[in-house]
């Protein structure tokens, strides 16, 4: 029972200190998206039940699925100011220019998830593929109420 429970623990260090070296290559952040990071890493690492091995397959794909992403939302955001400063002055054939700017920026991020989902399919197993999709709900869940939460708690300056 005793040795059992040394193995696990043995490998409940290995996945999370594999998990936090790879969060620690990524990209710099703010202290607060570090502080989000770094749950977010252990928590799929742990929903997911990565092994080190996988963790190690899974987090450099998932890395490059999200900076897909950030990509599409940087010239999403950009091409938004454009529009919101100049719209009224924009003809009907420009607006659909726009249109469809943003119905294939959505296209690629569909297709980048698309690629992610594969890669995990095939590299890992389609189960932690499916794993990945209940994981990512309730991270977000928990995210959204743990914001909702925080902003009940705090207190509303004196008008």
């Amino acid at each position: 029972m005793k040795t059992k429970l040394l193995v696990l623990a043995t490998i409940a260090i290995l996945v999370l200190s594999a998990s936090f070296a790879n969060a620690q290559q990524r990209r710099p952040q703010a202290p607060e998206g570090k502080r989000i990071e770094a749950v977010k890493v252990a928590f799929f690492t742990r929903q997911m039940k990565l092994t080190p091995d996988e963790a190690k397959v899974f987090w450099p794909l998932y890395d490059q699925y999200q900076m897909a992403l950030e990509e599409q939302k940087h010239e999403r955001r950009q091409k938004q100011e454009d529009v919101r400063e100049r719209l009224e002055d924009l003809s009907d054939e420009q607006i659909n220019l726009i249109i469809d700017s943003r119905l294939s920026q959505a296209e690629i991020a569909f297709n980048a998830r698309k690629t992610f989902i594969n890669a995990i399919r095939k590299e890992l197993s389609p189960a932690k593929a499916a794993l990945f999709f209940r994981a990512e709900e309730q991270f977000q869940r928990e995210l959204i109420e743990r914001v909702n939460k925080n902003r009940d708690n705090r207190t509303m300056p004196p008008r």
